[in-house]
Order: structure tokens, then C-alpha cells, then sequence
């Protein structure tokens, strides 16, 4: 289920981004086709970082800890001969690896609607191939920029043995970051709206906020293997 929410939630974003140009009133001079491509990529991109990427962050960490609290699997894992600690770093990169997919995944589809609006909406004014470098850099910053968030979720989701836990410390900072992120002076620094700094105000924080999301999540996986090997699990 973790694998495959990484081709949905980008499809439901890009599908809405489809609808959304398709059925939008065009006005005033037309733009280059590589102006129009990076006008519907920055929409698509928006929608993104600031509401499915928290989302989709809180939903893969508390899915890749409840494969081992559901079933109470951790007491199995911790008692085989290595270290303790690898299992949780597994999780950690394999909740890295599958927000990478997404990320991957979300500029496929991108290039697959914008070929989509190129048949029935050629009043978009999108043509030839897309701007690829475009898509994959500011993708990878994205990606980038949710390190610090994803370490953190994840920290939660093994912490605590509730699903419900999980979900709400998510969806409460996803909510938060909403209002946090629209600020020049707190939206890069609050982990949770990191990524759309990437885009903000013409992307002014994009170098810091990869800075600091890639140093919060290795500090984050830090303290959270010294808390994992201490604790004991049900």
C-alpha cells in the first residue's frame, strides 16, 4: 500500500491540475510554449509541496511503522543477531525512497497531462517536449526539503504504537504549516512548510531550506536511533 500511494497521490494531483487548466477561461496575450509549461508545472508543483506532500509523508511513515505494530513484529526484528538500530535506519531510507518515487513519479505525470492539454486544450498554449531540467530540479528540491519532516513523522509513527497518533500529529502539522508557510519571516524554518519554500517569494529561501531540512533530518535520524535503541517495544 506504501509503494502504491506513490503513483496515486501524484495522479489525484496531477488530474486536478489537468481539470483545473482545461476548464480555465483563457484571457489576454498567449503565452510561449515555454512560459505555458512552466506556468502549469509551477500550478502543479504548488498543489504539491503545499498540501499532498505533508500529507503523503504522514500517510507513509505511519504505514511503514504499522507493518511492525500491527502484528507486534518489533519484539521479532530486535531479537535477531544485528543491530538494532539498522531497523530503523531501513525504515528511514525506505520512507526517503518512496518520497523520491513520488517525486519521480509526480513529473511523469506531469509531462503525461501536459501532452493530455496539448489534445484538448491546445488554447493552453503548451507544445513541444517539456522543460525536463524544470521538472526534475525543482522535484528533487522538493524532495530535499521534506527530509527534515519525513525524519520527524517518522520519529512519531515508531514512537507511538497508535495509527490514529500518527495520522493526527501529521495532519494537525500539515495544517499549521498552511498558515505558517504563507510567513516571510517563520515559513523557513517550520519543517512542514519547508517545501513549498522551494517556490515562495521566488524561491529567496530555497538554498537555506535545503540546508537546514537536510541537516534536521540527519540530526533527527540521530536522536531517533539513540531513542529507538533504548526503548522497549511491546
Amino acid at each position: 500500500l506504501a509503494l502504491r500511494m506513490c503513483v496515486v497521490t501524484p495522479a489525484v494531483v496531477a488530474l486536478l491540475c489537468v481539470v483545473q487548466v482545461g476548464f480555465a477561461e483563457m484571457k489576454g496575450q498567449q503565452a510561449s510554449p515555454e512560459e505555458a509549461w512552466r506556468f502549469y508545472a509551477g500550478a502543479s508543483f504548488a498543489l504539491w509541496t503545499f498540501l499532498m506532500v505533508p500529507l503523503l509523508v504522514t500517510l507513509e511513515a505511519a504505514l511503514l511503522a504499522g507493518l511492525e505494530h500491527g502484528d507486534r513484529q518489533w519484539k521479532h526484528l530486535l531479537a535477531l543477531p544485528i543491530p538494532r538500530g539498522l531497523h530503523y535506519l531501513a525504515k528511514s531510507l525506505a520512507l526517503f525512497g518512496l518520497l523520491l518515487a513520488a517525486g519521480l513519479a509526480f513529473v511523469g505525470l506531469i509531462a503525461l497531462g501536459g501532452w493530455v492539454l496539448m489534445l484538448v486544450r491546445p488554447q493552453a498554449g503548451l507544445s513541444g517536449a517539456p522543460p525536463w531540467s524544470f521538472l526534475f530540479g525543482r522535484s528533487l528540491g522538493i524532495v530535499a526539503a521534506s527530509l527534515f519532516m519525513a525524519a520527524l513523522q517518522l520519529w512519531v509513527s515508531v514512537r507511538w504504537r497508535s495509527f490514529t497518533v500518527a495520522v493526527a500529529t501529521g495532519m494537525s502539522a500539515t495544517v499549521v504549516g498552511f498558515l505558517v508557510g504563507q510567513s516571510a519571516s517563520w515559513g523557513h524554518w517550520y519543517p512542514w512548510s519547508m517545501p513549498i519554500q522551494i517556490f515562495a517569494r521566488g524561491g529567496v529561501n530555497a538554498t537555506f531550506v535545503l540546508a537546514a531540512s537536510l541537516l534536521g533530518a540527519s540530526l533527527m535520524v540521530a536522536a531517533s536511533l539513540i531513542d529507538f535503541n533504548r526503548r522497549e517495544f511491546e
